[in-house]
């Protein structure tokens, strides 16, 4: 009889390591870049640039969420988040926030900025770490757009990444928009109304042309 070869449980072992350790750090809202990267991508990106911000707008676009993916040596402490008409702003777990021009606090049509930060180093985002920022937004009046956040790291460089999805300002154009597509659907259907009335009109004529003509 063959001896049944004993099962590794190494790799099984490890596989659970990992996910309790996962666990620890999602409740901190932070994880591992290539983790989050795998999740988000399917794949792990190059850490070409000193951060990089994936998220934005839920279907509502009354919710955004980004994951803030540090890339470089030095620990990101700052982020500064630009917003329009913003209610709640929800920072990773021990970071402290201020937002100015929120809607609860009367701003207006002002738009605001939406800061969070650590003042110990340990307590940001390390290298090859990413952390999860959250900001609910009022419905009506703002848009879906693409802008620039700002990341501060521990040795005081800053950098400035773009084509972040951010709540804007519609401008007039942007309100007025479908009313003029539906204007100008309007338009075109009395114009093919009006073509439609003539081309009857010209066919009636020529019926009573052609009856007068046979009569003589």
């Amino acid at each position: 009889m063959t001896p049944t070869k004993p099962r590794d449980t190494s790799r099984a072992y490890l596989s659970l390591r990992q996910m309790l350790a996962v666990q620890a750090m999602a409740a901190r809202g932070c994880l591992p870049v290539g983790f989050l990267a795998l999740v988000l991508t399917g794949r792990a990106f190059a850490a070409d640039q000193p951060a990089r911000i994936v998220g934005g707008a839920d279907a509502f676009g009354n919710t955004y969420t980004w994951q803030v993916h540090n890339n470089g040596p030095s620990p990101i402490v700052e982020v500064r988040i630009p917003h329009y008409r913003a209610v709640l702003f929800y920072p990773p777990q021990g970071w402290s926030s201020d937002c100015t021009a929120l809607v609860h606090e009367g701003a207006g049509n002002d738009p605001g900025v939406c800061t969070a930060r650590v003042e110990a180093p340990a307590d940001g985002i390390a290298a090859g770490r990413s952390c999860s920022f959250s900001m609910q937004v009022a419905p009506g009046g703002a848009k879906k757009g693409s802008g620039q956040v700002t990341v501060k790291f521990a040795d005081a460089s800053e950098t400035r990444v773009a084509g972040v999805e951010l709540p804007q300002r519609e401008e007039a154009g942007d309100m007025y928009l479908p009313l003029l597509g539906l204007g100008g659907v309007f338009a075109v259907f009395v114009i093919a109304q009006a073509v439609r009335k003539l081309r009857r009109g010209a066919s009636q004529s020529d019926g009573w042309k052609a009856e007068g003509t046979e009569s003589h």
